[in-house]
């Protein structure tokens, strides 16, 4: 009763909002590049991460923005744990003086909330005032801007980054065990591939799902593999339930890999960074992760650099969906309405800059991850080039399976409930934690 009672308020306060925002975004002159900005402060909140490759990219954007407009200035609001930005992100967006003026999302039922409160600027007609802008895109990043399955005709949101979940391997371990990668096409193999090494004393995976996300993705991934891409869209309609026979068929793969000892040895004690510190330095043979991998810096690390670590397809459940994939659109950066047009100016045209082909190209060098911008250089190394193989054959991509739901609460409340399968929870259990979280909701 409490949070229907809370939600109540929220969706009160920011309609209360509306009208004051509207009136605004009317004002706003589209024609941003010749606009004059004299002492205009924008803010965006994000993940960047100073400490992580992709972070001095981030600020040499910012940088080079502010020395091109020295009438804005902008100030970076950087919360790199997930769980934390979002929290973050939450407390700041339910009161119109703390919004931030840029955020960074995911698209969907995430960003949902804020489009039907009017919250999110529509970029229609800055892409109308500059024709060849929305051409920097290709398809990968559409599924984050386009909200019309909500009912919301326009375009909200820039996209940048994009990505595809894949299967790493350490090429020294296998051979040492016997296996083939070429050979591990389907769970199955996966699985007797773990059996293998486990047997051999080797530790397959070494799952940080201290990190929530980390069975978040594997539960995601798995659908798609076993059922398609279209049970994304079949869950979020509650066509399929979360405690229905499908669902626990997902589970109970997860649950066995778990009970097997195959993901991992302390898996509520590591968290991703540890994950993949832990592959990298040859402490497990798979790791199951997104192609940002492939961007980070690898520097010392001696299998990276001795090209030992390859990428894999996904393996499949079902073989029909062999190429159906969990990946697309990673992050896109959405302009907030937040009641002056000045600041609404000047956040489009920060994200206009973001995504110039200088910048794209500046960024792509230096963290040659796939992107939902169109880049022209020839960066890359050795891991990303064999990923964006895997990629060009995909046929079907979609996102964080939480994400296409009704309700924004979705991810949170999978991703809690599918980490009690790391403390002994049957697939029952967790089906039936999500049904009663979701009516605790409603």
């Amino acid at each position: 009763m409490k949070k229907k009672l809370l939600a109540a308020m929220m969706s009160l306060a920011m309609a209360a909002s509306m009208g004051t925002v509207c009136c605004a975004e009317e004002n706003v002159d589209y024609d941003i590049e010749n606009h004059e900005f004299k002492d205009v402060t924008i803010t965006v909140h994000t993940r960047w991460d100073a400490a992580d490759i992709s972070g001095p990219l981030y600020q040499n954007m910012v940088d080079t923005f502010m020395e091109k407009y020295p009438g804005i200035t902008v100030e970076c609001i950087n919360i790199p744990t997930e769980a934390e930005w979002e929290n973050s992100e939450a407390v700041l967006m339910a009161d119109k003086k703390s919004m931030p003026n840029i955020i960074v999302e995911y698209g969907g039922s995430r960003v949902l909330d804020f489009v039907e409160q009017n919250l999110i600027v529509d970029m229609t007609p800055y892409y109308e005032q500059y024709p060849d802008w929305p051409e920097r895109f290709n398809s990968l990043g559409e599924s984050l801007t386009n909200f019309t399955a909500y009912g919301y005709e326009g375009i909200y949101g820039v996209p940048y980054t994009a990505y595809q979940v894949m299967l790493f391997y350490n090429e020294d371990i296998l051979n040492e065990n016997g296996i083939d990668p070429a050979s591990l096409e389907s769970w199955d193999d996966l699985m007797a591939a773990c059996e293998t090494l486990k047997n051999n004393g080797v530790q397959p995976f070494e799952m940080g799902e201290k990190d929530v996300y980390r069975f978040g993705h594997l539960h995601t991934a798995l659908n798609y593999k076993t059922f398609g891409c279209d049970m994304a869209e079949k869950l979020g309609t509650r066509e399929v339930a979360y405690d229905g026979e499908e669902q626990k068929q997902i589970y109970n793969l997860i649950k066995d890999a778990v009970d097997k000892g195959y993901l991992g040895t302390n898996l509520l004690g590591l968290d991703d960074g540890q994950e993949r510190s832990t592959f990298g330095t040859g402490g497990s043979a798979f790791l199951f992760m997104g192609t940002w991998y492939c961007a980070e810096d690898h520097t010392g690390q001696e299998l990276f650099e001795n090209e030992k670590i390859h990428a894999l397809r996904f393996p499949y459940v079902n073989e029909e969906f062999k190429y159906h994939d969990m990946g697309g659109g990673n992050e896109a950066y959405y302009a907030v309405n937040t009641g002056d047009p000045e600041e609404v100016a000047a956040s489009v045209l920060f994200l206009k800059h973001m995504t110039s082909e200088e910048m794209s190209n500046m960024f792509a060098e230096g963290y040659p991850a796939p992107m939902s911008v169109n880049v022209t250089t020839e960066g890359g190394n050795y891991l990303s080039k064999e990923a964006a193989e895997i990629i060009a054959e995909t046929q079907e991509v979609r996102g964080d399976i939480e994400n296409y739901d009704i309700a924004s609460h979705m991810m949170t409340t999978v991703r809690q409930s599918l980490q009690s399968l790391a403390m002994g929870a049957s697939a029952d259990e967790v089906g039936e934690n999500i049904i009663g979280l979701i009516k605790d909701y409603e």
